[in-house]
């Protein structure tokens, strides 16, 4: 087994340990290389006088490293999988203080594995429903506390708080996290950005904005109130945007999709002091487009993944919500892609529809994804409110058809979009807020194109 230098990229649990890690990958670095199965293990000169004895299961993936970095993985044991990436290691009896490292890896394994198969204690299900309903009072508090500050808002004018410091929203979302529904506290801790934020196209006042993400939110504790009238799915998406997790159990008797899914970019963002991983696949044969969603803390790498560009064939499974779009990974395997294309793209007009018939059937979905066929990238006319102001009243770009054209987000990779695209028809992948697309993935002449996960550099990344 060999993940790739993508998959790898993605262990590292920060930038500066992915900037180490490439430093450390040079193979004339590394002394005794060797490999046992999915074990790969090398020694290499660190700033000791002994060099640091590097060890990694690429199965886990896991790793050790005897250098004083408190951070996982280390940018040592980055480089050595970045070494076997790009040569695999050859095949060699592991030295003392590998097989040492592997024996415990297995002794523990086979630990967990007598821990699973004790008998489980029963469940006590008075207490579990105690729980259950203490929760859903504090929810319900949290419910009549947010509309009532809603409607204090709306009394003072949009106007009036845009003089509010962020302490001012931040102590409601600190409410609504005692409250335990983080889902409406991560709404409101976005609130102060849409009013700093200068205006996209399509909204020419900040108030918009705010009026919008505001307007998404009493729409949200509307639903809330209202679950037991709301078929299943819809009601279980309402409590998923509420912060209610997914247990194993409900996601154990969920039906897996099996396809051969396109995996089209990988898209990180900070979250809380967390690291949130969109893995972003389309199938090839039913087109339905899944989201899988990972979070890391700092220091904690993500689990692996399959890297843009590749297909993972196999089955997802899709959490419970409606419109369906967040999975998890079921049985399967990753390889090679068949073919660099966007399987469902259509034109702009049919973007916008399935956009808004997301908007019918969850009213507080802020970004949703589309697929757009055979579009040209080109500038809007700085005109009215088709100018990108966060550009500096530059006109901004978009992507049209003859049907019409999606405004583009700015970015500063979006040179690099149009510098691929080069005038032709490309198909586009990205995420549309109802003003703009921020692009994710183009389809041109047969090659697939993703942004960067992380990072600001204005490039693409060729990746099929």
């Amino acid at each position: 087994m060999t993940l790739t230098t993508a998959q790898i990229l993605d262990l590292a649990p920060d930038a500066a340990s992915r900037k180490a890690g490439q430093a450390q990958s040079k193979p004339a670095s590394w002394l005794g290389l060797g490999r046992a199965g999915t074990v790969i293990w090398g020694e290499i000169k660190g700033s000791g006088a002994s060099p640091y004895r590097t060890v990694a299961d690429l199965a886990g993936p896991a790793s050790k490293c005897t250098c004083p970095s408190r951070k996982f993985p280390c940018k040592h044991a980055l480089g050595l999988m970045l070494v076997d990436a790009a040569a695999a290691i050859a095949e060699a009896e592991p030295p003392d203080w590998a097989a040492a490292w592997m024996k415990g890896r297995e002794s523990r394994a086979a630990a967990a594995e007598t821990r699973a198969q004790a008998p489980v204690k029963p469940v006590d299900e008075k207490a579990q429903a105690k729980r259950r309903q203490a929760r859903e009072d504090r929810v319900a508090a949290a419910l009549d506390e947010v509309d009532l500050w809603l409607r204090d808002l709306m009394r003072r004018g949009l106007s009036a708080l845009r003089s509010e410091p962020y302490a001012f929203w931040d102590r409601m979302a600190g409410r609504l996290v005692d409250g335990q529904v983080p889902g409406l506290a991560r709404r409101v801790r976005a609130l102060p950005g849409l009013i700093a934020a200068a205006p996209q196209p399509g909204a020419s006042r900040p108030e918009a904005a705010l009026g919008l993400g505001l307007g998404r939110l009493a729409l949200l504790v509307r639903a809330a109130r209202r679950l037991d009238a709301l078929a299943p799915e819809q009601a279980a998406g309402v409590r998923a945007a509420l912060g209610y997790s997914v247990t194993a159990e409900e996601m154990a008797i969920r039906p897996g999709q099996t396809d051969d899914w396109a995996v089209l970019a990988h898209a990180i963002e900070e979250e809380d002091r967390l690291t949130a991983r969109s893995v972003w696949l389309v199938g090839r044969a039913s087109g339905a487009l899944a989201q899988v969603l990972d979070y890391g803390s700092a220091g904690s790498p993500l689990p692996p993944a399959p890297a843009a560009g590749q297909d993972f064939r196999g089955a997802l499974a899709f959490l419970p919500g409606d419109p369906p779009l967040r999975a998890v990974f079921r049985e399967g395997r990753s390889g090679p892609a068949a073919e660099a294309v966007l399987p469902g793209a259509a034109s702009v007009a049919a973007a916008r529809d399935a956009f808004a018939e997301a908007l019918a059937r969850a009213p507080w979905t802020e970004r949703w994804p589309v697929r757009l066929k055979g579009v040209r990238l080109g500038r809007l006319a700085a005109t009215g409110g088709t100018t990108d102001h966060k550009a500096g009243h530059r006109p901004a770009f978009a992507a049209g058809d003859a049907g019409g054209c999606l405004a583009l987000r700015a970015d500063p990779r979006l040179p690099s979009l149009l510098a691929v695209a080069a005038g032709r028809p490309v198909d586009l992948f990205g995420l549309y807020d109802g003003a703009g697309l921020s692009p994710l993935a183009l389809v041109s002449e047969g090659r697939l194109y993703a942004m960067p996960a992380q990072g600001a550099q204005p490039v693409l990344l060729q990746v099929a």
